[in-house]
């Protein structure tokens, strides 16, 4: 049984922990020059077009402050001020806002130069550990997680000219109001720090999210020592494919109109690539406005933490034992484990409230689907950053990611309620290692397919992300959020994570991510109140 937290209502008992925004910046490049050197509009790639416009990316980091420095002196806002506006040199194009062409749906990065959002904020209480961990857990900071990260609404205290989070379009300009990047310092009490960002998923991932923060440690360490705020891996920021989003001939336009890679369809209206429910979900999450807000489930927030050795024991029964040439990752074994663990807490869940309704008869199981998503970027499938073409140390920023989807259906062999555990890693293996969908060839049909439609909103993942019973993945434990590389002031990060947040909190969504422990796996889940209390771990 994994260690399991959930969201505690304080960090003090009795006390609700209040986190107030003190101050706010406008950044830009350290460099203003650093803008000239793009193309204006920046294009955007093929593969950053699948990404809902309103959908960020968040991350947290917390750093305890050190015996041998003040508060003042951890962290301070004037330096973390200069090493964004530094980091901006090499990411300039974060510092525009996004635009949708509305004749083709092409989105590109205009108003370079306009700035990233900084907001300073305090926490009246002190960071402590969870009441039954020894460390501290993100279900135990303010809002869990949500109150450390950037604002989505505006408040009396931020100033006039300081944009938050706003991923709404002007209709008649199609600009995107808020700014790509906006970061939040928090000084909590016994003058630990947080650090939370979000970034707009339209420019980049997981992957690229996390290099981000990288390099900004990385510069903030270098002008804390008195250097030159220079990295020693640039990021290449040029999507794969930008080149060509714009330029399809009438034949490969009909061609794609005609003939969309498997798992994708060509919508009749024009619309977001999830669209349908994801636009609903997304309206609910970012508007201020209660008319368009449904009355949502209740929604359980949830870490469980998987040491290596519970991890080297679900990858054993996750193996066929009757093939001695079988293997699975243990990522496909950790994500059959908890699928199917999230499949019968809510089978369990209906049952119980089934026969507790007058008539006594069972609900119908809807049937149960898993979506994740396969990195390209990497030397082994794209090589986007062209390491294995000598072309030096790089790391390839923007969205280079594909979704993998399987739905079980009534006439499969498999019962995901009673399987052996090996029965569904084998059907998430394959699923994952599928040749028509898993490949580099095709991802690159994927990837020409956007390129050709004439209006690329036309794209649809030919999938109901927000099915009922749908488990949903993302897997960021293959990157690095621990260790020297997020150090700030000599200071390690006693917790890094993605936060809870309006956005994030669906029913079945997982988030896999490197724990402190070494070869372990946090995961962050959110899953229906209801049938949460099922889940056996």
């Amino acid at each position: 049984m994994p260690a399991t937290t959930t969201s505690a209502p304080s960090q003090t008992p009795g006390q609700t922990p209040v986190v107030n925004i003190t101050a706010a910046h406008i950044i830009k490049c350290a460099n203003p020059k650093s803008v000239d050197h793009l193309p204006s509009p920046f294009r955007l790639g093929p593969l950053d077009h699948f990404a809902h416009t309103a959908v960020p990316t968040d991350l947290v980091y917390v750093y305890e402050k050190p015996d041998f420095l003040q508060a003042r002196d951890f962290i301070p806002i004037a330096r973390l001020h200069d090493a964004i506006s530094t980091l901006l040199n090499y990411y300039p194009h974060l510092t525009g806002r996004l635009a949708v062409d509305p004749s083709n749906g092409v989105r590109s990065i205009t108003k370079l130069g306009t700035g990233v959002s900084l907001f300073e904020a305090s926490c009246d209480q002190p960071l402590s550990p969870s009441p039954d961990q020894d460390h501290i857990e993100m279900t135990n900071l303010p809002g869990a997680g949500e109150a450390l990260i950037p604002p989505s609404f505006p408040t009396e205290a931020m100033l006039a000219t300081t944009a938050h989070w706003d991923p709404s379009f002007d209709e008649e300009a199609g600009i995107q109001r808020g700014p790509l990047l906006l970061i939040q310092r928090t000084q909590f009490k016994c003058g630990g720090v947080a650090i939370g960002y979000r970034i707009s998923h339209a420019v980049c991932a997981a992957e690229g999210c996390i290099h981000l923060y990288q390099d900004l440690c990385e510069i903030y360490r270098k002008l804390s020592r008195g250097e030159a705020g220079i990295l020693d891996r640039l990021p290449h920021i040029i999507s794969f494919g930008a080149d060509r989003i714009t330029t399809p001939n009438e034949e490969a336009k009909n061609h794609a109109m005609e003939h969309p890679p498997l798992g994708y369809l060509v919508s009749s209206q024009p619309d977001e690539a999830l669209g349908g429910d994801a636009d609903k979900h997304m309206k609910s999450t970012v508007s201020s406005d209660t008319a368009v807000q449904e009355h949502p489930i209740a929604i359980a927030d949830t870490y469980l933490h998987y040491s290596p050795f519970e991890l080297a024991n679900l990858k054993i029964k996750a193996t066929n034992p009757n093939d001695p040439d079988s293997w699975v990752s243990t990522f496909e074994a950790l994500l059959a484990h908890l699928w199917q663990q999230t499949h019968q807490a809510r089978v369990r869940a209906a049952s119980d409230q089934a026969h507790r309704m007058p008539t006594g008869d069972p609900k119908s199981v809807p049937t149960p689907s898993f979506w994740t998503n396969i990195n390209f970027s990497h030397s082994n499938r794209l090589d986007l950053a062209g390491q294995s073409k000598g072309m030096g140390k790089s790391h390839y920023f923007p969205n280079a990611v594909l979704p993998v989807f399987l739905t079980v259906a009534e006439d499969d062999t498999i019962d995901l309620y009673d399987a052996p555990l090996w029965q569904v890693a084998k059907l998430v293996h394959e699923a994952i290692r599928h040749p028509e969908t898993a490949s580099t060839e095709y991802a690159l049909a994927v990837t020409n397919w956007m390129c050709d439609l004439p209006d690329k909103r036309l794209a649809k993942v030919d999938f109901n992300l927000f099915a009922r019973w749908c488990f949903v993945n993302t897997d960021w434990s293959k990157y690095e959020l621990y260790g020297e590389r997020t150090a700030l002031d000599r200071v390690e990060a006693v917790l890094a994570a993605p936060p809870f947040t309006a956005i994030s909190r669906l029913d079945g969504f997982t988030t896999f991510v490197q724990a402190r422990e070494r070869g372990g796996i946090d995961v962050r889940l959110t899953m229906n109140k209801a049938a949460s209390g099922y889940l056996e771990g």
